[in-house]
């Protein structure tokens, strides 16, 4: 049950990546007022707290809530800041596999899973493919560079949250944990409001030309409903399996990622762009092939 839709969320993200990174550099939208966007507006699901949502019980519980809200926060800060620096075709990878690393030792140590060893091979074979094909040989960079940091921070960051929602899911069942994780982490989002550099950017696009603004927020909407459609299918997934293999079968979005990015770079190159060298066409194939057999090994 938990893997089509896992699958299925991972195609959608695919799909909002390759816009994340269109929107962050064709826009010159910060990182900070990007979070800001992919945050705030989920508060509105607070509003369904009077409808069958059970309360959190115990100060432990509520900490983990905020754990979950604000290093999801701050891994979607630090990503963005990778993707401004790098290509998403290799950054995106990167961040598979070391996100279901982390996820493994952390659900190790808070959670006490334990994965069979088909599923420990399946991942890492997961894992293996996604670092294939994260290592980027451009005109600008070979090899791992100034963004992969900002993708190991982000990795870290995501990691906490998975392993935080993955305890609240456990105890309060997935609608509950997701409306009171969610919701915290849309008010988590109202902390860059703070920065007077946030502001001043979101409040000088308001005074854009109508036309630029419409374009603009169009694009961000088609953004953010993606995402939230990706993260509602991949949060249940996690809710129903085992956070390490569903977080393992990332691999499954960034093969998707690579194949979709080299069809737009091949037929619609004015508007999305990644060069690729014999080399690393080479190299890429492998890795989608690997994990493909990763998934094999799932099913």
């Amino acid at each position: 049950m938990w893997l089509p839709i896992a699958l299925f969320g991972y195609a959608i993200a695919a799909a909002v990546s390759i816009l994340d990174k269109f929107i962050l550099e064709k826009k010159a939208v910060s990182a900070a007022v990007f979070s800001f966007y992919s945050t705030v507006f989920i508060l509105p699901i607070f509003l369904l707290i009077p409808f069958g949502v059970g309360m959190i019980k115990g100060s432990g519980d509520w900490l983990v809530a905020v754990i979950f809200a604000v290093s999801f926060t701050l891994g979607l800060w630090t990503m963005y800041k990778g993707v401004q620096q790098s290509e998403i075709s290799h950054l995106g990878p990167f961040l598979g596999a070391t996100i279901p690393v982390a996820v493994f030792v952390l659900s190790r140590v808070f959670l006490n899973e334990v994965l069979s060893d088909r599923q420990m091979l399946a991942g890492g074979l997961l894992v293996l493919g996604s670092l294939l094909i994260s290592f980027e040989k451009s005109q600008k960079h070979n090899g791992w560079h100034t963004g992969f940091a900002w993708g190991l921070a982000a990795a870290i960051f995501f990691a906490i949250s998975h392993v935080a929602s993955k305890y609240t899911y456990n105890v309060y069942g997935f609608y509950s944990a997701f409306v009171w994780t969610r919701g915290f982490l849309g008010a988590a989002g109202l902390v860059f409001l703070l920065s007077p550099a946030v502001r001043q950017e979101i409040f000088s696009r308001h005074r854009e030309s109508k036309k630029t603004t419409a374009h603009r927020r169009a694009l961000v909407v088609a953004n953010k409903i993606g995402g939230v459609a990706a993260i509602i299918l991949v949060q249940y997934a996690i809710a129903l399996g085992s956070v390490s293999v569903v977080v393992a079968l990332s691999g499954a979005q960034f093969a998707l990622l690579v194949l979709a990015v080299a069809v737009l770079s091949k037929f619609w190159p004015k508007l999305f762009k990644e060069e690729y060298g014999r080399a690393e066409i080479f190299q890429e194939i492998i890795a989608v092939l690997i994990i493909g057999v990763g998934l094999v090994l799932l099913v």
